[in-house]
């Protein structure tokens, strides 16, 4: 899927994304049922011509709720933030392949409390999910346990 920077914020200004929300523990999170589930959501949605968010409220042990999310966006920021979307980031009357980004908002994650990383882009939206599973499975079990480790030392 493609769009122009005014197509992608008519659909987050307008409220046309297919959002799941969700709330499960650190330990169900990782699994790779729950991870294949996401995936899949948000890939239904841009095969329906919709902007799609999977997130997940994340329960752990220690301190506050982790936010996780995959978020579909034109460029590495989360959906939330999409006005920063405007002319001096990308051209305005060039259409874009929408990426998959995993996101993860918590204090605890880093200095400016929020990681995101490209996880996958329009050609490999278009195969074999699996690969997709294996390192969204990798990337939240590295992120949750440096949440885990500076919780810890706090």
């Amino acid at each position: 899927m493609k769009l122009t920077v005014a197509d992608y914020l008519d659909q987050v200004v307008g409220n046309k994304v297919l959002i799941t929300e969700n709330e499960t523990t650190a330990s169900k999170v990782q699994q790779k049922t729950m991870l294949k589930k996401a995936i899949e959501a948000v890939i239904e949605a841009l095969d329906t011509g919709h902007l799609g968010k999977y997130q997940i409220t994340i329960r752990v042990k220690k301190g506050d709720p982790v936010v996780f999310h995959l978020d579909t966006n034109l460029i590495n920021i989360p959906m939330a933030e999409a006005e920063r979307l405007d002319g001096k980031l990308l051209d305005k009357e060039i259409s874009y392949p929408v990426n998959l980004y995993m996101v993860m908002e918590s204090k605890d994650v880093n200095k400016s409390g929020l990681r995101i990383d490209e996880l996958a882009n329009e050609t490999d939206l278009a195969g074999n999910i699996d690969p997709l599973v294996e390192r969204l499975q990798e990337w939240l079990a590295e992120h949750l346990a440096d949440v885990m480790e500076a919780r810890a030392e706090a």
